[in-house]
């Protein structure tokens, strides 16, 4: 019963850090920044949408590996 529950959870978690890696903006720029497409020397650094992808991407990250080590743990 419990192993279907941390199943489905992975798997919701899962989908959601997928989502929110995602949705981040690109932080280097590649090849268009070598150019002068570069536009954060003129609007700063980002907006509070990208720290909150960023944050969500850590704690959702966090929450995919305590869900597979506890699936890890109840199968050994």
């Amino acid at each position: 019963m419990i192993e279907t529950v941390l199943i489905v959870l992975e798997v919701i978690v899962c989908i959601a850090l997928i989502g929110a890696v995602l949705l981040q903006s690109g932080k280097g720029g590649g090849m268009g920044s070598t150019f002068g497409g570069s536009d954060g020397a003129f609007f700063g650094k980002g907006n509070d949408l990208d720290s909150l992808m960023a944050r969500a991407t850590i704690y959702l990250g966090a929450a995919f590996a305590a869900i597979t080590l506890a699936l890890a743990k109840i199968n050994a």
